[in-house]
Formats: C-alpha cells, sequence, structure tokens
C-alpha cells in the first residue's frame, strides 16, 4: 500500500474479466482494495471502513446502483460512489448523479477517467471523514448552532430558534466555527455542501 493512498476501494462487479482488468488498475495505482461479484455481498459488511470509495457496476443482478445507494444511505453510510455501466443511457447517468454518484463511467472506459474519478472521490471521502471527526468535538448545543447555520439561518434568527439572547447567539456561532477552522459563514456553507 502506498501511502498517498490510504483509503479502501471497494469494487463491486459481477463480470468477471471487467472486475479482474479493474483490479489490476487498482494493485498498479497501490490501491488497498476489496472486491464482491454483488451488491448483497458488499451490504453484508458490518464495518465500512472509512475513508473509504465505492466502485460499482450500475446493473448488477441482485440490486441496481439506485437500490443499493438507498440501501446505504438507510444505513447512514455517505460512501462516496462511482458508477459504472455497459449502457450509455442518458437518463441512466442523470439518474445515478441524482442518486449522488461522484462519476458515472459508460464501460468500456479509460483507466485514466477511473483514476481521475476516484481521486476527485478521495478527496471529497476525507473531506467528510474530516467534518465528521470535527462534529464530534461540538457540544449537542453546538451541534444544534450548526444545523441551523447551514440551513442559512442568521444571528436574530438563531436567537429565536434556540431562544438564547442575541450575545449567546453569537457566541455559539463563533465557537461552531471556530471548532470547524472557518473563518466566515459562507466558507462553513462550503463546507457542509461540499461534504454533508
Amino acid at each position: 500500500m502506498h501511502k498517498k493512498n490510504k483509503i479502501t476501494i471497494f469494487l463491486i462487479e459481477d463480470d468477471p474479466s471487467q472486475l479482474k482488468s479493474i483490479e489490476s488498475l487498482l494493485e498498479f495505482k497501490g490501491f488497498v482494495f476489496q472486491s464482491f461479484k454483488n451488491a448483497m455481498d458488499f451490504l453484508t459488511l458490518s464495518d465500512i471502513s472509512r475513508p473509504a470509495v465505492l466502485v460499482s457496476d450500475m446493473r448488477l443482478p441482485d440490486l441496481n446502483g439506485v437500490e443499493l445507494y438507498k440501501a446505504l444511505t438507510d444505513r447512514g453510510e455517505d460512501i462516496p460512489i462511482i458508477f459504472i455501466s455497459g449502457e450509455s443511457s442518458i437518463q441512466q447517468s442523470i439518474d445515478a448523479m441524482k442518486q449522488g454518484a461522484i462519476e458515472f463511467l459508460v464501460k468500456p472506459f479509460d483507466i485514466n477517467d477511473l483514476t481521475n474519478a476516484i481521486e476527485k472521490a478521495t478527496r471529497l471521502e476525507h473531506k467528510r471523514v474530516n467534518l465528521k471527526t470535527l462534529l464530534k468535538n461540538l457540544s449537542p448545543r453546538e451541534k444544534q448552532v450548526f444545523d441551523l447555520l447551514i440551513q442559512g439561518l442568521n444571528n436574530s434568527e438563531l436567537m429565536k430558534k434556540i431562544n438564547v439572547s442575541l450575545p449567546t447567539a453569537k457566541q455559539y456561532k463563533s465557537e461552531v466555527m471556530r471548532k470547524l477552522g472557518v473563518k466566515s459563514l459562507s466558507e462553513l456553507m462550503n463546507l457542509s455542501n461540499q461534504t454533508v
């Protein structure tokens, strides 16, 4: 495992030759990966170690990509997904992106396209994992303030919503931003939009 690739790639592909081809690429690039021939085998994992990226065929024998994404979100998993497919339906691509896919690649795809998609997903995953770690440092009240701030509430709306004085609302806002390492509300919104 190369030090730069401290991420696990979960690969779901039912076509044996395609599976072998992608595994060879991941191995060559120094990624740690785990392969599955169907979605249900992947979903039986009791713990998906993070940081991680999922590369999955859109059409599997047991679940399609949309059903897989729903199963993951029902479990509270927000792992970045790259869908691959042998079909080039524009609607399928749009549906995949609506379901939260980072990328949709049509087979046969260029290995550089897959590598670039994995790098993009890896950056997003590191941001998500980092934000989750930072959010653990917030008190329950600060987490509530964070949730309200990313909804776009201003200081006076925040004050009314959590039933505190204006100076106290400003103090909570300031503390949330300090703990998350952001200097402005726009930075906070940008951080949450990219990662939550």
